[in-house]
This record gives structure tokens, sequence and C-alpha cells, in this order.
């Protein structure tokens, strides 16, 4: 539960937020009303980052720009760019540093360090719709169910090349089949997902072994414990394509070694 008074007016640093978000003095007022004592957010939003300082500030509008109001986590997961210096300047963000271990390192502490009751997690170089939480917590039926979206796909300009739609047939399957599905290939995208946090209670974080695939292995962990999946039918995000993705840097699938401890 959180409160932020509001009876002097706005801070120096909550006209700045405004002024990022590209919304009026007034209606930041309107949204920090909201945050009243007894306010509890509904969703986290956790954006871990290493050397993103192209795309980061998009990122982080994106999630503080959302229709309701939500805790917006980043975690600069030992960047060596510019990433400190832009993020330094960002208020109306929790802003956690740590030596760098990767996504998975970078993403627990975020979760650990949240309020939400959801935790949404956002890809350092991708955007979230404004909407995108909001209309996420409208299809929500149960908390132990990992749930996941439709995309669009954009390119190092944010221009949108392309869209991802899920089959929505999936839902209508039994959870044996979608297990079996993903055991095959994995669906979904990580920054499209909604977790509950009694989820990480009851199986654990994501795995920080890993170099990449996280969030692969993580599905296949959830599901495997009890945890279903389920698509919502809509656009949430932009998901960003670009030479620089870490996808492209590190290299080397990790998919036969993440399938082979959960057949």
């Amino acid at each position: 539960m959180m409160g932020i008074s509001l009876k002097d007016g706005l801070t120096d640093n909550q006209k700045k937020a405004a002024e990022l978000m590209g919304i009026t003095e007034q209606e930041m007022y309107d949204r920090l009303s909201q945050l009243q004592p007894g306010f509890v957010y509904p969703c986290s939003i956790i954006i871990p980052v290493y050397n993103c300082e192209k795309y980061i500030l998009q990122a982080v509008v994106s999630a503080l720009n959302q229709t309701i109001p939500c805790e917006v986590i980043v975690v600069n997961d030992g960047s060596t760019d510019k990433t400190h210096e832009l993020l330094c300047g960002v208020p109306n963000i929790t802003y956690l540093i740590k030596p760098n271990g990767g996504t998975a390192s970078a993403l627990n502490l975020g979760i650990r360090n949240s309020i939400g009751n959801w935790v949404h997690w956002l890809s350092a170089d991708d955007i979230l719709y404004p909407d995108a939480v909001e209309n996420m917590l409208k299809f929500i039926d149960n908390n132990e169910k990992i749930y996941y979206s439709n995309y669009d796909i954009i390119n190092e300009y944010s221009e949108i090349i392309g869209e991802f739609t899920e089959p929505i047939d999936r839902n209508f399957r039994t959870k044996d089949e979608r297990f079996k599905e993903l055991l095959g290939n994995y669906y979904g995208n990580g920054s499209s997902t909604m977790i509950h946090k009694s989820v990480f209670n009851k199986i654990g974080y994501f795995n920080e072994s890993l170099k990449h695939s996280e969030d692969y292995d993580f599905m296949l962990k959830a599901m495997a414990h009890g945890v279903d999946l389920k698509l919502i039918p809509i656009k949430t995000l932009k998901y960003r394509r670009h030479p620089e993705q870490l996808t492209n840097k590190v290299g080397g699938s990790l998919n036969e070694f993440i399938r082979s401890k959960y057949r």
C-alpha cells in the first residue's frame, strides 16, 4: 500500500515526469490522485536492461503511460553505455542497479522488489501499447495461469513491419496438448506476459544460469508444475527486431537443452 501527498501540488520531479510522458501537469495530477493511502498497484512492470541506450526510454515511457497506474521497475544489469545516465533523469520509476548477471537475474531482482499483484515483463527495446495492462487484466480469470498476447513487430526505427497472431483455438485444447505443443515449439513472448506473484512463490523464479531463453524455460517449468498458459487475443505490444538484440549477440539455440529437462 502507498500514498502520495499532493497538498502542495506537483513536485519538480513529477512535472518532469509529465513532460517525459507527453502529458499535461493536470493529467499527471489526476493520475497521481489515484495513488492515495490504501491504493495497491494492480501490476508491476519489470524492465531489465543491459546496454540499450538507443531504446530504453521508449520502453520506460510506454510503461509509465499505461491507462491504469502501474509500478515501473527498471533493473540496470551492469550496462556500460549511456543507459545509466538516461535512467538517472527519469522520475516516477524504481531504478535498481546490479552487476551484470544476465536477463534472468535482473528480472528476478525486479520481481522480488515489486509490490504489484501481477508482474509484466517488458524488454528494454520493446514498447507497450498504452492500454496493454488494463486490457489484459480484463481477460484474467485465474491467478494460476500465465497470460500472453499477440503483438506487432517493429524495426530499429519503430516502424511496424509485421504482426504475430497466435492461434486462438489453442485456448480450447487440453492442458496436456498445450504442454506438448510448447515442448515442440515455444509460443508466446516474454514481453507480452502477465504473471501473478503467487506463481513465483509456487514454482520459483527465472533460471539465472541461462544466457538467454529464460522465458521458454520458465513457461515449460510453469506448465510442468500445473500452471497453465492462456492467450489473450489482442495486441498489447510492439516487439522490436533489430541487429543489436540480445539473441543476435549471444547466439546459439538453447531450445533442445531446455526441452530435455521437461520431457
